[in-house]
């Protein structure tokens, strides 16, 4: 058995955080089961290199490399969107307006109103992240949001009707803007472009857009990867607004959160923990220690140690062998509770502490022998 040591838990703990965030990002990309297959070829990988299968860890890792530089260039929207989200020091600072009850009113009478009146539209609510860089096209406005505004904008006659109107802390920032279609094959038969275009930002940040579809005549609400048909001008108004708040969230909510994704986290990090640690290796390497005697008597002195030395056999993985530093080993000889006069000291691998992972086979020689002598 190995020693439980803290660097062996902080190695836990950061793998485990590391997996978890990976999985957290690949569900909200739809990329749950990549991510998951990339650290299966890891763990298989390690597991080939423990014994030795230099072809076989090869492939694991080739096949490991190459997923993962898929799965940055097929999700690299949704991979930019992540790299926002941990964008806490300029968020933290960046002047946040939220969007007033009366906007937020006149936003969804608009809604409506174009609704009954067959005509499509596209109103973003940014919240959070920016947009600035997932959308192209538009002319500034930078207008108070009115109903009247926003129905002069989508009049057949307007030529920015075609096109997306932002808001964005409680004013009409541009309009005719071009939004980013989403790749989603699983969608409604009934969507349509407009439809498409808001699950296509929405999928790269955590604004909302309200879609009046011009067929139908409906107002459908999207946001991240979910869409709700709306009924009532109320019932947007409700719904926006609970989007647009920023929830306070206890300890206890937080840690719940999530349990599946971190209960499989925690099992993928304690399988590449025990593959990595808790498997012997097939590499030997023979090793220079040096022997610190400690608690040493009062008033006694070492003299004529039979050795300054020991010559010890280890067993492990030639990466692992690469990774850790060996020469920071040393054997620890108590002497606490010695008398004067020759001591007999045995040496066994307790003393050695080696890095995890790592096993001591054989420790010549055995036993010290010195003399406890006065000073």
């Amino acid at each position: 058995m190995w020693a439980l040591r803290w660097q062996g838990i902080v190695d836990f703990i950061v793998v485990s955080v590391a997996i978890y965030l990976l999985m957290v990002w690949g569900q909200q990309a739809r990329a749950l089961r990549i991510a998951v297959g990339i650290v299966g070829l890891r763990a298989a990988a390690l597991l080939a290199q423990q014994f030795d299968l230099v072809l076989t860890a090869w492939v694991f890792d080739a096949a490991s490399i190459i997923a993962f530089i898929l799965l940055l260039v097929i999700f690299q929207p949704e991979l930019r969107h992540a790299l926002l989200q941990l964008d806490f020091g300029i968020r933290r600072h960046r002047a946040r307006i939220d969007p007033s009850t009366s906007a937020l009113v006149s936003m969804c009478d608009a809604a409506f109103a174009l609704a009954s009146s067959g005509r499509g539209a596209l109103l973003v609510l940014v919240r959070r992240d920016s947009v600035d860089s997932m959308v192209n096209g538009g002319v500034p406005l930078g207008g108070e949001v009115s109903r009247e505004i926003i129905e002069a904008i989508f009049r057949k006659v307007s030529p920015v009707h075609d096109g997306a109107t932002i808001i964005e802390s409680g004013r009409i920032a541009r309009v005719g803007v071009i939004l980013p279609l989403t790749e989603a094959r699983d969608l409604p038969s009934a969507f349509g472009t407009r439809h498409r275009a808001a699950l296509g930002l929405t999928e790269r940040c955590d604004a909302a857009v309200v879609v009046v579809s011009e067929e139908r005549g409906t107002v459908t609400l999207v946001y991240g990867h979910e869409h709700e048909e709306q009924q009532h001008v109320e019932d947007l108004v409700q719904r926006l607004s609970r989007l647009s708040e920023t929830p306070s969230r206890t300890g206890k909510s937080t840690l719940l959160d999530n349990l599946g994704l971190k209960s499989a986290a925690a099992v993928f990090a304690a399988l590449i923990w025990f593959i990595s640690f808790g498997v012997a290796g097939t590499t030997v390497r023979t090793i220079s220690v040096p022997i610190e005697f400690t608690n040493v008597p009062s008033g006694l002195r070492i003299s004529h140690p039979s050795a300054s030395s020991l010559q010890v056999q280890l067993r492990g993985t030639s990466w692992l062998f690469e990774a850790v530093n060996l020469s920071k080993m040393s054997a620890r000889a108590n002497l606490g509770g010695a008398k004067e006069g020759n001591v007999n000291v045995p040496i066994r691998s307790e003393l050695l502490n080696p890095p995890p992972g790592v096993r001591v086979e054989r420790i010549s020689p055995e036993a010290i022998s010195l003399v406890l002598s006065r000073h």
